[in-house]
């Protein structure tokens, strides 16, 4: 039996995860594949008992060979409203699931050694399937694609995340503080809210962000930029490696509620006074299904082409939470379209977007 191994490191769960097996005794009698699927939390240690048992039969257009996809039976463990804004450190908790699969061919005169494959962490992240099937975060140290950060005095809060088990401390100069212990899946990534870190740090001006790690560190300049008089609009959203990155769109903002609403007409002479109906204004006309939905318009202010992948996974993020001072509302995007702005065609890059908040103002209220 050979069986392709899956990545190691931590990986998405919204992309398809493939697990490819093949065994030498295909044509036997009987042959299938049977797959265990195992899906949990807590220490690397695989359960006894499978989530789900999979059989395949060998495919005779793939060599004798059969694959499954495990992504969806993963992804409906994780969930997405793991982070408590305002958390110093938070930790991803059931953000991230363990999973591993179990393969071995049955036939009618016997079976095969059962395989394991790789024990690895999956997150609400994707990969890009241009990237490769399978492919995951095990070179990154931070998990974010941003090469700096821009904040003012007033941003409440602002979220970077990392590996714990790979991140010895979080330094701003001679200030560091270090991960929580990583006894678990809900430890292994964790974050920090870089506007307490200044605080604590009593760094009021730009400074340098620095991830230590055994053999080197991750530096991200953190700079400060003064508030616009519209006032800024503070997002986290869920970007490619399942953590809540955030944004902040310094520039015009404005907020619109959009109304959409039916009407039918009833009878005037349903009224007990035909005499004074019309002097009481009777509502002939009556409107329901009335629904209100919030949009809001945001702009960046003007940013280096290296964010143009961390702008790319905002548009594509599948949760975005926007900060409105102690509230968190969830909202989504409703353009359709990312066009890449460059340096050499835009000379500067600045991205307009459209959000909706998913709570309504007021939905289909029946009169």
């Amino acid at each position: 039996m050979t069986f392709n191994e899956q990545p190691s490191g931590t990986t998405g769960a919204l992309s398809p995860t493939i697990y490819q097996a093949y065994d030498a005794l295909y044509a036997s009698a009987g042959f299938y594949y049977n797959f265990e699927v195992f899906v949990w939390a807590g220490s690397t240690t695989i359960p006894a008992t499978p989530i789900a048992t999979i059989e395949r039969k060998p495919d005779q257009y793939g060599g004798g060979r059969a694959w499954i996809d495990t992504h969806k039976l993963i992804s409906q463990y994780i969930d997405t409203d793991y982070l408590v804004n305002g958390t110093y450190k938070p930790n991803i908790g059931e953000g991230a699931y363990y999973s591993a699969v179990k393969v071995q061919g049955i036939y009618d005169a016997g079976s095969t050694s059962k395989i394991t494959s790789n024990t690895h962490l999956f997150t609400a992240g994707w990969n890009y399937t241009i990237d490769g099937l399978n492919a995951d975060y095990s070179a990154k140290y931070v998990y974010t694609d941003k090469t700096s950060v821009t904040i003012t005095p007033q941003t409440p809060s602002y979220y970077l995340w990392y590996d714990a088990t790979q991140i010895t401390s979080i330094a701003i100069g001679a200030y560091s503080i270090t991960p929580n212990t990583v006894s678990t899946s809900a430890e292994k990534i964790q974050g920090v809210d870089i506007v307490q870190l200044a605080t604590a740090a009593s760094a009021t001006t730009d400074f340098n962000l620095v991830f230590n790690y055994s053999g080197g560190s991750v530096t991200i300049p953190v700079y400060y930029d003064c508030q616009n008089k519209y006032g800024e609009v503070d997002v986290h959203f869920l970007n490619k490696y399942g953590v809540y990155d955030s944004m902040v769109f310094n520039a015009l903002s404005r907020e619109v509620v959009n109304i959409t609403k039916e009407q039918y007409q009833k009878p005037i002479y349903r009224q007990a006074d035909l005499n004074t109906a019309w002097s009481y204004g009777v509502q002939i006309t009556t409107p329901y299904h009335t629904n209100g939905v919030t949009q809001l318009t945001i702009n960046t202010d003007y940013l280096p082409e290296a964010y143009n992948e961390v702008i790319e996974q905002f548009t594509l993020s599948n949760n975005i939470l926007v900060v409105d001072g102690t509230d968190v509302w969830s909202a989504r995007i409703t353009d359709s379209a990312f066009n890449k702005k460059t340096i050499a065609n835009d000379k500067l890059i600045q991205y307009t977007f459209t959000l909706e908040y998913n709570q309504p103002v007021i939905n289909k209220i029946v009169r």
